[in-house]
């Protein structure tokens, strides 16, 4: 959740200020992002499905992070703060880190009204030149609607929505499958748009 640029900077001076910082940034293109905090809804949706996730990812080598694992898009080089991510298999960190993941496999970004637009395009056009990306899911926070992009053996996206409290998203790359009433539960009971 990125707001205006603070100030360009080389990679190592980022990641030198973002490492001695109480506030994480992000960094696309030379410039340093300060990241904006979300409401109480995008944090509880963030949590559900990190909690959906890790009980369905049990005892499988696979792990499941937070909105604190930075990731690396290597090809931009841009270190980015996904709402969660997961790795199956073997993790990899950028050489001689520990804080800087290199091979998501699943991204999510909870989305907030001043990043939608963001999180949809520039952010999920960085993430798509990391080769182990295969899902993106964007989970709305005003509606029970989580997108799904999946990469194609060809190499391009194919979108999925996955709308009303009874949806289920699939995660084949992981063996996963994640339904709404999980993530959203009761969190617009009494409103249309849940069924829909």
């Amino acid at each position: 959740m990125a707001t205006q640029p603070i100030v360009r900077l080389t990679e190592q001076d980022y990641l030198a200020t973002d490492r001695a910082s109480e506030h994480k940034s992000e960094y696309v293109d030379g410039e340093m992002y300060a990241m904006s905090g979300g409401s109480l809804r995008h944090s509880r949706l963030a949590v559900r499905l990190i909690v959906v996730l890790e009980n369905q990812l049990s005892g499988r080598n696979c792990r499941v992070y937070n909105s604190d694992a930075r990731v690396l898009c290597a090809k931009k080089r841009s270190y980015l703060y996904p709402d969660v991510s997961v790795v199956c298999g073997a993790e990899e960190a950028l050489e001689s880190t520990d804080d800087i993941l290199v091979n998501p496999n699943i991204i999510v970004e909870v989305l907030s009204p001043s990043t939608a637009d963001y999180d949809h395009g520039k952010k999920f056009a960085i993430y798509r030149e990391i080769p182990s990306f295969n899902d993106y899911l964007l989970v709305h926070t005003d509606e029970v609607l989580i997108e799904q992009y999946t990469r194609q053996p060809a190499g391009n996206w194919l979108l999925s929505d996955h709308k009303g409290i009874e949806a289920v998203v699939e995660l084949r790359s992981i063996g996963c499958v994640v339904a709404l009433k999980d993530i959203y539960g009761s969190m617009f009971e009494g409103n249309a748009e849940a069924g829909n």
